[in-house]
């Protein structure tokens, strides 16, 4: 009986991982098709902290370092990149132009807005932004009274 469950069990799971490998090639295979017609691929974020701060590396496939813009506003960073908008007159350039937005993050309270910055590796063809803390509440530790009412 053992032998039985063991056996259903393992023929399920070959099919599920059968299921989930053309899964996988049709999604990799629709990336590349809107990518080639016209699409853009997704950006990769990867979000680390270090002692000084946190990282931020950005992988942009197709687009190139020199079309990267990032502001700051209050509390939120913004990663995009701009975009022409096609003129309907044939052979006429588009003086209108639209953010595609790579990513939009709050950013945490611990770090120093002024000291923010960022630099494009060439090598991995990654940006990467680093987010140092401001230290304004480094060991801070206080007792809080609940007053009764």
């Amino acid at each position: 009986m053992e032998f039985l469950k063991n056996s259903l069990i393992n023929k399920h799971t070959q099919a599920m991982k059968r299921k989930l490998n053309i899964s996988e090639e049709i999604l990799i295979q629709a990336d590349v098709m809107n990518t080639m017609y016209g699409g853009m691929s997704e950006p990769q974020l990867d979000i680390q902290s270090h002692e000084e701060g946190y990282e931020v590396k950005i992988k942009t496939p197709g687009i190139e370092a020199d079309a990267l813009q990032i502001e700051i506003l209050q509390d939120k960073l913004m990663v995009y990149h701009v975009l022409p908008v096609f003129s309907k007159v044939r052979g006429e350039k588009s003086a209108h132009q639209t953010a595609r937005f790579i990513s939009r993050m709050v950013i945490p309270s611990d770090v120093d807005l002024e000291n923010i910055s960022a630099r494009y590796d060439e090598e991995s063809r990654c940006l990467k932004v680093v987010f140092p803390f401001n230290n304004l509440h480094q060991d801070f530790h206080r007792r809080v009274d609940i007053e009764r009412f």
